[in-house]
């Protein structure tokens, strides 16, 4: 289930209870996960290879980490302090030629110290990685599909437009996640399309809805 609300750093999910000493304990162990030289340089390397970035390439653009990180999967260190399980997404702000983009980062713990980056979706999205990846079938759908002789499309923003209502207070209390509404902005070959996407979280995951009439040109 998507974990939906992006925590800050200072209150990074941990794989289990934990006294307030290894709480902190942990903090910092995750906070010098952060700030170790290879895996800042990974995750610009990876919001770099994003295609919202590598298609508005500009030689002087300055790359700014945010200091807000969404926790996807529980983050555990062993007793040497390296991390041996979690998931987490970080923002990178690309700003130059008149433009500003913000650029999502996926890090996966894949063997204990081993980590693993890679671009997401860019913007404001709340969705995990995961209803990332289903929910572009929708985009696309909604936006008339992708014409045949275009052969360079991709999601070039996304923006979280609010919350659709009250949670479902029968669901299990870890998916009770208000249903939401965000919109996808995907470039086809010189048009663009803005496409609405409902999120309403289920008992079985969280279902996406889209209607047409709502997507707009430009």
């Amino acid at each position: 289930m998507n974990k939906l609300q992006p925590i800050l750093i200072m209150l990074a999910m941990l794989a289990a209870p934990l006294t307030a000493a290894a709480q902190t304990k942990a903090a910092e162990e995750f906070a010098a996960v952060m700030q170790n030289a290879g895996h800042k340089a990974a995750v610009m390397d990876s919001a770099k290879q994003s295609p919202a970035w590598t298609h508005m390439a500009c030689p002087s653009a300055s790359f700014s980490p945010a200091p807000e990180v969404g926790v996807y999967a529980p983050i555990a260190f062993n007793p040497a302090g390296q991390p041996v399980s979690g998931e987490w997404r970080e923002r990178v702000i690309a700003t130059g030629c008149g433009t500003s983009v913000t650029l999502n980062v996926l890090t996966k713990v894949t063997a204990p110290a081993t980590l693993a980056s890679g671009p997401l979706l860019p913007g404001g999205t709340i969705a995990d990685p995961i209803l990332q990846n289903n929910a572009q079938i929708n985009a696309v759908a909604a936006a008339g599909g992708i014409p045949a002789s275009c052969k360079d499309a991709y999601i070039a923003n996304t923006s979280f437009s609010g919350y659709e209502g009250p949670a479902n207070t029968a669901l299990p209390k870890a998916d009770q996640a208000a249903p939401w509404r965000e919109t996808w902005t995907i470039s086809m070959c010189g048009t663009t399309k803005n496409v609405v996407l409902h999120f309403t979280p289920t008992a079985d995951g969280v279902t996406i809805r889209t209607d047409p009439s709502e997507t707009t040109t430009g």
